[in-house]
């Protein structure tokens, strides 16, 4: 029978509650964190980790580490566990993700107008004369530039993927991380030792193949595994404890993602089509049209970084913590393949074949042109996981009440752009090379495809109550406001999520003396809308970005939905 005495696995003695002359000036202490601080949270910071009772709690458990998944949280918290222990968990989440777009702004009915009476073909083929209605010409119009299929539409993820080592990417109905990990108690020392097996980054999506959303992710993975992670946790003082590990990951990224160029540029070289005596050759593509669809597969299997952790408790109602994550660098390398439309191919095979074109390209600082069905090659990038530091308070509010608040910085300044650099040229970015550097921009080369972010260092604050109902039963709730760090000028469908709110709850039950389970619910919402030309990620209005812009003039909207469930068994042995 379980006794009214028990002590929660693998934790230190319940605290005494605060005095209650203290109670004032440090119940105000959350709300004073809150004011000071710009409600700036991370993209997936903590939320792949899965423990059931850092999600519960908001991840405000800098100054409460959670047993052995403090070898993330705060490894200074491994000094908590007493003898031997080990865990296991799994985290299962299900994010849906919706983007719509409005109808693009560019070009005007005027330019549309300009355009048609330039273009002889177009009156040829929609002839207007003096009794066509203002319906009929402006139709006429705009079925000479061109109807983007973008406009209005709806698009929705479907299935999710996840990237292994040795696997690859693999299609699964939900997206679902096990893991677990040991940690051990030295005998006659102050110093406990652990490792864990984790996901610091899990996110994988799939969108229609033949839907608006493909030009920005038609499928996308991308993982980070923490596979062994020895970290120590030592007592200095009877009130002061530390901890350090080191973390050997596997990173992995995929993407499956369609070109398209909807810029005036791209309709008006088209359009040279219809000059009559023409040097160029025919250019079958307009502004709407799939250039192909290229596929990247990266990967690193050691990927190193380092914890460091501080817990203080001053008095027995109050702890103090500190976490500090190092910044990690991953060399990826792989493959990549970039099968071009036949409308794309029969342009190059002609723009080839003209000796003016080749020497232009050159000149732009393109290349001369493959012109084949499928181009493949070899790809490597630089991907780094920003350096993260935070503070966190735990205060035992009363002996049944603990309130946790947390205090975080991550420095995602770190991601100016991701750089994408191919063993040989591909046609779509010679081309692209060639506009940009015509209108005066260096965004691209031939061999290399830079893909701009320019996010911003984030702070964020998170709160977390926990309340024992008994002696073997405890419930919790949280709240982590987690504004994005991505800027308004630079938000896209890459990584939908802007300004989100995650809400939580938990348990935790302690079966027996050696036995505890813990369980989570999390619920993610988050909306943004990115008003016409104001992202240079995603629907600038700048000619000459040909190679990633692919929603030229179009505002669009995106709203995710995400739900979080973790549980876990701590087991002494």
């Amino acid at each position: 029978m379980l006794q009214s005495s028990l002590v929660p696995l693998g934790a230190a003695p319940v605290r005494r509650s605060l005095p209650l002359l203290q109670a004032p000036l440090l119940t105000c202490l959350p709300a004073i964190l809150m004011l000071s601080v710009p409600a700036q949270a991370q993209l997936l910071t903590n939320l792949s980790v899965g423990n059931p009772k850092a999600l519960a709690l908001a991840h405000a458990v800098t100054a409460d580490p959670p047993g052995i998944d403090s070898i993330h949280f705060n490894p200074a918290g491994l000094t908590q566990i007493t003898g031997r222990q080990t865990n296991l968990k799994l985290l299962v989440a299900d994010v849906a993700l919706e983007s719509r777009f409005g109808e693009p702004t560019l070009p005007t009915a005027a330019g549309k107008e300009a355009y048609y009476s330039l273009n002889e073909q177009c009156k040829t083929d929609y002839p207007l004369d003096g009794s066509s209605t203002p319906e009929q010409i402006s139709n006429a119009h705009s079925q000479c530039w061109g109807v983007d299929p973008v406009a209005g539409a709806t698009t929705k993820t479907g299935n999710p993927i996840v990237m292994v080592p040795f696997l690859g990417v693999n299609e699964s109905p939900i997206l679902a991380f096990p893991s677990g990990g040991a940690a051990f108690e030295m005998a006659a020392s102050d110093m406990v030792l652990g490792s864990a097996v984790y996901v610091p980054e899990g996110i994988g999506l799939t969108r229609e193949e033949d839907g608006a959303g493909a030009y920005q992710g038609q499928e996308v993975a991308l993982s980070r595994i923490t596979y062994f992670s020895p970290t120590v946790g030592l007592r200095l003082t009877d009130t002061l404890s530390a901890g350090i590990g080191i973390n050997f990951s596997y990173q992995g990224m995929y993407v499956a993602t369609k070109f398209r160029a909807p810029t005036l540029t791209l309709g008006y070289i088209r359009d040279l089509n219809n000059i009559q005596g023409s040097p160029l050759p025919p250019i079958e593509f307009g502004p709407y049209d799939n250039v192909g669809l290229l596929t990247l597969e990266l990967e690193d299997f050691i990927s190193v970084g380092v914890n460091i952790g501080l817990l203080w408790e001053p008095e027995p109602w109050l702890s103090l913590g500190m976490v500090y994550r190092s910044e990690t660098k991953s060399n990826l390398k792989g493959d990549f393949s970039m099968e071009n439309t036949d409308e794309f191919l029969h342009t190059a095979e002609g723009l080839k074949e003209s000796p003016l074109v080749t020497g232009l390209l050159l000149f732009l600082g393109g290349a001369p042109l493959n012109a084949q069905k499928i181009e493949s090659g070899t790809v490597e990038m630089e991907y780094i996981v920003p350096q993260h530091l935070a503070f966190g308070a735990s205060i035992q509010m009363v002996p049944s009440l603990k309130l946790n608040v947390d205090l975080k910085w991550t420095d995602y300044s770190v991601w100016e752009s991701l750089n994408f650099e191919f063993d040989r040229n591909v046609d779509f970015l010679s081309f692209g090379t060639a506009i940009a550097t015509a209108a005066g921009y260096d965004l691209t080369t031939p061999s290399s495809m830079v893909i701009t972010r320019k996010y911003e260092d984030t702070w964020s604050w998170a709160v977390g109550v926990e309340y024992q109902l008994n002696a073997n039963w405890v419930l919790r709730g949280g709240y982590e406001p987690r504004a994005s760090a991505i800027p308004d000028d630079r938000t896209d469908l890459i990584f939908p999520i802007g300004d989100a709110d995650l809400y939580t709850v938990g348990f935790g039950w302690q079966y027996d003396r050696k036995t505890r389970f813990d369980g989570a619910f999390a619920y993610l919402y988050s909306e943004s809308s990115t008003p016409a030309c104001k992202s240079q990620n995603a629907n600038s209005c700048i000619e000459g970005n040909v190679v990633y812009n692919p929603y030229f003039s179009t505002p669009f909207e995106n709203e995710v939905n995400g739900f979080l469930m973790a549980v876990s068994v701590d087991r002494k042995f």
